[in-house]
């Protein structure tokens, strides 16, 4: 039987996200109609300069306006309704670019910023990224063999300058995520079949010494790892559409509704079917923590 899609959120794309080859684009966006739900299979970094509306992140609602700066994966969920009876409009820096452009470092720091929205509306800190900004989509629309260097480094001041804002926000120092080669597969690839034995032989070792290695480095196995990557998915999935459950466990790569469904139970205490009663009769849904979320596998509250 095949699947409908017609309510799925939008899915944008690059043209070859598995590329090596820098790929990214700049878009300046106003609207004073919205931007319906959608998720990207690339990073995504939105800086509002001016307007103020609000933003569905993940299935959650925050308000949103000049000074905001979202930080969004390729698991993340997000959309901005506008009701313009009301005056509202919204114009943005929207940088779109691939995982394999930004240098090591800028990556795990993305990594760490992720699926956040993060309140820069400080003057100091406002002006100095609506410069940054700038001079990220100027050297965008340049030519030469300097033109990426440029963009790159341009784009990890502006990921700095986020991070000292969350820091600032948060109240101190938080440990970031390593950007390791097994990392960086799964998450380009967690809805897709992938086994143990293809990631380890991504990352240069034997399936057996593989395993050993993950467990030791991240506190968990493989299997667990990606299952909590794929249900971390779903549980976003359902809180940012109305999508039906069967499609939503194909989209994140379970090959078997019911095994998703007994999963879901396990890693949250509630069926998928509940949490969506539940989101419905707009109860809170802020889903326990779980083993491994420490490692990248954790809900926004």
């Amino acid at each position: 039987m095949s699947r409908s899609t017609a309510e799925l959120p939008w899915r944008i794309e690059t043209p070859d996200p598995a590329s090596e080859a820098a790929e990214y684009y700049a878009l300046r966006i106003e609207t004073s109609v919205g931007v319906q739900m959608h998720w990207h299979n690339f990073y995504e970094l939105d800086f509002v300069s001016d307007g103020s509306c609000r933003q569905i992140l993940n299935g959650v609602e925050r308000p949103c306006g000049r000074g905001t700066l979202t930080i969004l994966s390729n698991s993340d969920f997000h959309a901005y309704p506008i009701e313009a009876a009301k005056g509202e409009r919204l114009s943005t820096y929207s940088f779109h670019f691939s995982e394999c452009f930004p240098d090591a470092d800028t990556l795990r720091l993305l990594r760490e910023l992720s699926g956040r929205q993060l309140d820069c509306s400080r003057e100091a800190v406002f002006d100095k990224l609506c410069r940054e900004f700038a001079e990220l989509f100027s050297e965008c629309e340049g030519e030469g063999r300097e033109k990426d260097a440029l963009v790159r480094s341009i784009l990890a001041k502006i990921v700095i300058t986020a991070l000292r804002a969350c820091r600032k926000e948060r109240g101190g120092e938080e440990r970031a995520m390593p950007v390791c080669p097994e990392l960086q597969y799964i998450e380009k690839n967690f809805r897709l079949p992938i086994t143990e034995g293809e990631v380890a032989a991504t990352a240069g070792f034997s399936p057996a010494y593989f395993s050993r290695l993950f467990r030791q480095r991240y506190g968990i196995t493989f299997q667990t790892y990606l299952l909590n990557k794929r249900l971390q998915y779903a549980y976003r999935m359902i809180r940012s559409s109305s999508a039906s459950l069967a499609d939503i466990s194909a989209e994140a790569g379970f090959n078997s509704h019911s095994y998703f469904c007994r999963c879901f139970k396990n890693r949250y205490g509630v069926t998928a079917n509940c949490l969506r009663e539940r989101l419905r009769a707009r109860e809170p849904a802020d889903p326990p923590k779980a083993p491994g979320e420490e490692t990248g596998v954790r809900e926004e509250h």
